[in-house]
């Protein structure tokens, strides 16, 4: 497995364990726990910033040039 595959790997296990955590976060705030309002945001900014390093490891291994090309092209077919 190559260094690409392993940090994508990784990086979606942990939106994986930061979305549980998140989920127990919530119930602990309904219950009335005032403190579990900042473990929540700072889980949605790890989810975020896990799904912003996915798409740069995945543009990186695929290139972008490509895929806006392909784009460009099936938007172009579909006009006539």
């Amino acid at each position: 497995m190559n260094r690409y595959d392993r940090d994508m790997m990784h990086n979606r296990e942990l939106i994986y364990d930061t979305k549980q955590q998140l989920h127990r976060a919530d119930d602990r705030y309904k219950k009335g726990d005032k403190g579990a309002k900042k473990t929540m945001i700072h889980d949605r900014e790890l989810i975020y910033d896990a799904k912003g390093e996915i798409h740069r490891i995945d543009e990186e291994k695929h290139g972008y040039e490509a895929s806006a090309d392909k784009v460009h092209r099936h938007s172009r077919k579909n006009r006539s």
